[in-house]
């Protein structure tokens, strides 16, 4: 009976890693919000051309930046380009929501807002091996964290409203 138990535990916390992991990261590739420094000169994306914006090495952000005349600065990590934003090096980063919404409403919170309407949505979601009985399990548990409120609520906890 302890091994079920423990087996049974074990599955409901690698559920539950599962279902946080899938909240960040949909939240995070959901949308490339610009944030930029209290003082409230960009607005959006219209107001990026010309203007230094931050974004991670290599991302997708990168191509669309220079597309659109902007100064692509490109940071190795999420710290040097907040570090940055906040020194006044950059007049807003470029990624994704998650990141930005968590920063925003912690480390960044009162120096920092989210501004601007969505870039470019991305769908993203969980890969397990074919026959996985987890697969069945984990969107079931999805769709009852979206329909009980749950997931929204633990969005706005930890990455603000969108």
């Amino acid at each position: 009976m302890p091994r079920q138990w423990l087996a049974h535990t074990l599955g409901l916390l690698w559920l539950f890693a599962g279902i946080a992991f899938v909240a960040l990261f949909t939240a995070q590739l959901t949308a490339m919000i610009t944030m930029e420094q209290i003082r409230g000169r960009i607005s959006g994306p219209a107001d990026l051309p010309g203007r230094r914006v931050g974004t991670l090495s290599a991302s997708t952000s990168v191509a669309y930046l220079r597309k659109i005349g902007a100064y692509a600065l490109e940071f190795p990590t999420t710290e040097e380009m907040f570090r940055a934003l906040r020194d006044g090096t950059v007049d807003a980063v470029l990624m994704g929501s998650a990141t930005l919404g968590y920063y925003a409403l912690h480390e960044g919170q009162g120096r920092v807002r989210m501004v601007g309407p969505e870039v470019e949505k991305n769908d993203v979601g969980f890969v397990v091996a074919l026959g996985s009985p987890l697969r069945k399990r984990i969107s079931n548990q999805i769709v009852a964290l979206r329909e009980d409120g749950t997931y929204q609520r633990l969005h706005a906890k930890w990455f603000g409203n969108d």
